[in-house]
């Protein structure tokens, strides 16, 4: 999960690529109760497994710090993909209720968001697999506390996994969620409002599968605890639109124009002198069956003999595809602006989920109904 900030009081305890990782002071409690839980039920007898005092807080102890590097490695599989999409992380942080990475900003695009989300989950269900094939190799070895401990490890990880992709805000499938209806739609503010009230009821359901077990069934512990995360992702859930900072963030899709392309195949006389009469930019999409091959420069033109028009086909001028030439739909118009500023045509296109061209930005060409 990925909050803002949620608590003050915090130690620096590493720096991994870069990124500060810090443990929130009531984390220690938690990880003592952990150990606590642990050793006693090794102590008892846990999947047939009993074990002596000692060996049983030794195991309490490795199975905590565990469980809790699987709970930095889900965080910092965000602060990977971010990375790759463009944003850096503040900081990874460690908390009684699991743990967060703290991005610089909101990503830009409902891929990135996508991508960002389901990078924490892909990498818990990993380490519950690792962990339950080590368990399998240890029973086969008849190390079977080692097994037990490792079986601890991998099914604390799938549940880790299946919990955050509960298709609720701010857990990571309410951000999938969002992300989904954030493409389709091309409404941030819509698709973030959505993911907060699913998250509200699964924080409220949460609470009351609390009060259940501790009243109910007796379990004053597992009760109470589940009570608290669902306060917690209650009062998250209930304040994300306030931490987003944004109003209705606008898109490419309020402010590009229709997709006037040309082939590659297309000679620059043709086109300077039948189409570009009819439609005046200093920047033209070249595509073929809606896939964009590049964008054909005016000012490139300029470059070309005039006696060579008639022999010269768009896309041996045109400059080719690249990541700086095109965005997703749905993106922010913000990044757009500032990637169409950079990327040295002073134009974008836009393409959709299945690589198509959809639309076409220019500076001076952008409509007006932005908001």
């Amino acid at each position: 999960m990925k909050f803002g900030d949620l608590y003050q009081k915090q130690v620096q305890v590493a720096r991994v690529y870069g990124i500060p990782v810090r443990i929130d002071y009531r984390w220690f409690v938690v990880f003592a109760i952990s150990v606590w839980l642990i050793a006693t039920n090794f102590e008892r007898g846990v999947r047939f497994v009993r074990v002596d005092p000692l060996t049983a807080w030794a195991v309490g102890a490795f199975t905590t710090v565990a469980l809790f590097l699987c709970v930095f490695g889900h965080e910092l599989a965000h602060a990977v993909i971010a990375r790759l999409e463009g944003i850096e992380t503040v900081e990874i942080v460690l908390h009684p209720f699991g743990g967060l990475a703290r991005l610089r900003g909101e990503p830009q695009s409902a891929k990135a968001e996508l991508n960002i989300a389901i990078a924490g989950p892909a990498a818990s269900f990993l380490f519950g697999l690792l962990a339950l094939a080590v368990t399998w190799i240890a029973k086969t070895s008849e190390y079977y506390v080692a097994a037990a401990a490792f079986f601890l490890i991998g099914s604390f990880n799938l549940l880790l996994a299946v919990f955050n992709l509960l298709p609720g805000y701010p857990l990571d499938g309410g951000r999938v969620l969002r992300a989904l209806l954030w493409r389709r739609t091309g409404d941030f503010k819509e698709a973030t409002r959505i993911a907060s009230i699913s998250g509200q009821l699964i924080a409220w359901t949460l609470v009351v599968l609390g009060v259940w077990l501790a009243v109910l069934r007796g379990d004053l512990l597992s009760g109470l605890w589940t009570v608290l995360v669902g306060l917690f992702l209650r009062s998250a859930a209930a304040n994300v639109v306030k931490e987003s900072g944004v109003g209705k963030r606008a898109t490419v899709n309020d402010a590009m124009g229709a997709p006037l392309s040309i082939e590659p195949d297309v000679l620059v006389s043709h086109f300077v002198d039948q189409i570009l009469p009819l439609h005046r930019q200093t920047a033209v999409p070249v595509a073929r069956e809606r896939r964009l091959h590049g964008i054909l420069m005016l000012e490139d033109l300029k470059k070309l003999p005039r006696e060579r028009w008639r022999v010269t086909r768009a896309g041996e001028v045109m400059r080719p595809v690249n990541p700086q030439l095109f965005v997703e739909d749905g993106t922010t118009l913000e990044h757009a602006e500032s990637l169409m500023r950079s990327n040295g045509t002073g134009a974008l296109a836009v393409i959709n989920g299945v690589g198509e061209l959809v639309g076409f930005l220019q500076p001076g060409k952008l409509k007006r109904n932005r908001t």
